[in-house]
Order: structure tokens, then C-alpha cells, then sequence
């Protein structure tokens, strides 16, 4: 979400655009929800960029579409798979379930609950009734 906020930030900072500080932040912090969060980041920064020049709106939506597709298709990925090993598929089917179980509350807190089943799952069921040790974040040999 750091990576967000500061690339959205130096972009619309080198576009021109007023208040790039306050409109990386507002992006990275949206950053935390899914699917919606890019979408709602995006439209102050295109709206204050249509304010200052009109083309620069145009500029500022490939800004953020550009970021958040970085995001979620090279950093969350290779964070995800290192830091937690919660796989991508698990992560779709959590939004999944859990959007049906809780609505937009749940598809909003479908990754982090997910994250944490995985850690009860290995604690409780790997280590303790299988015996098998884990260091977490598991290392790769």
C-alpha cells in the first residue's frame, strides 16, 4: 500500500497535478480494500487533474491504472507468495465464500481472514497434530 500511495504520489506530483501528497495518500490507504479501493482512489486524482488541464485527466487515469496494475499483478503476488504463502487461488476463493457469507464486509476482509485460517491451520492442525514445524514465514531451500 506504501508502493501505492508513493508512485501515485510521484506521478501525479511529476503531471502537475495539485495536491499529489494528499492524493497518494488517499490512494494507498484505498489500496487496502479490494477491487473497489483502486476505482474509488482514482477518481479525486482524475477530477483534480481535469481541474488543472483537461488532457491531464486522460494522463492521470493511465497513472493510476498503471500502478494499481503493477500492484496487483507483480508486487501483492510476489508478497503474498514469499511473506504469507497464500496462494493466489486461495485468495479468489476467500472473496468468494466470504462475499457470500458477509456481503461487501466480507469481500472486503475475505485476504486478511483467509490469512488468518492459514495461520490457525498451520498452527493448530500442522503443528500440533501432525507434529510437523514450520518457521513462519516458512523458508524456501
Amino acid at each position: 500500500m506504501a508502493i501505492v500511495g508513493t508512485l501515485t504520489g510521484l506521478g501525479l506530483w511529476g503531471l502537475g497535478v495539485p495536491a499529489p501528497l494528499a492524493l497518494g495518500l488517499l490512494a494507498g490507504l484505498f489500496a487496502f480494500i479490494p477491487y473497489v479501493g483502486p476505482i474509488l482512489s482514482s477518481v479525486p486524482g482524475i477530477l483534480m487533474a481535469a481541474t488543472h488541464r483537461p488532457f491531464s485527466a486522460f494522463y492521470a487515469a493511465l497513472l493510476y491504472a498503471g500502478v494499481h496494475f503493477v500492484e496487483g499483478n507483480l508486487i501483492t503476488p510476489i508478497i503474498q507468495a514469499e511473506i504469507v504463502e497464500l496462494p493466489p487461488i486461495l485468495t479468489l476463493f476467500a472473496t468468494l465464500v466470504f462475499g457470500l457469507l458477509l456481503g461487501p464486509i466480507g469481500v472486503l476482509l475475505a485476504a486478511p481472514l483467509a490469512v488468518v485460517i492459514l495461520v490457525i491451520v498451520n498452527t493448530f492442525y500442522l503443528e500440533d497434530t501432525l507434529g510437523e514445524k514450520r518457521s513462519w514465514p516458512a523458508t524456501r531451500d
